[in-house]
């Protein structure tokens, strides 16, 4: 009989919305059962995406700000886990695209995330772009319907 797998490096995405505790929760718990390092990712929006036009401000002093204000509300989202967090990213741009950047930077073994259960996720599902892309293990957790 083989020896079951053991995950070394476990990265959570997380939105940072309260339904996604369940995912941080699920990390936690396969991060213990596996004495594997385990890391957080949220991916922003990139500002530059969203003005394409030539206006007058200055998008990356305010694309910084956003990932200031980003990296404060994880550590406040995060708060006391009872587990060690070996990175706490914050990354501006294409989930799939940065996702799939952090798992293969990081040497990810296993990606958790979470799948809301609707219609329009069918569609659009995040979960489903990175299944289609990430080259690790996944683990999607159901997150309940708003």
């Amino acid at each position: 009989m083989t020896e079951p797998y053991q995950y070394k490096h476990i990265l959570a995405a997380v939105d940072m919305t309260e339904k996604n505790r369940k995912v941080i929760a699920k990390a936690v718990d396969r991060a213990r059962a596996n004495q594997a390092k385990l890391s957080v990712i949220h991916v922003d929006v990139d500002l530059k995406d969203l003005y394409t036009e030539m206006i007058d401000i200055d998008i990356d002093n305010i694309q910084d700000q956003v990932v200031a204000d980003a990296k404060q509300r994880l550590e406040e989202y995060l708060g006391d886990l009872g587990y060690p967090i070996e990175k706490k990213l914050v990354i501006c741009g294409d989930l799939a695209l940065k996702v799939n950047e952090a798992v293969e930077q990081n040497q990810i073994d296993l990606l958790v995330c979470g799948h809301e259960q609707s219609f329009w996720s069918l569609l659009t599902s995040s979960a489903r772009q990175l299944m289609n892309t990430v080259p690790c293990d996944m683990l999607v957790v159901p997150l309940p319907k708003e």
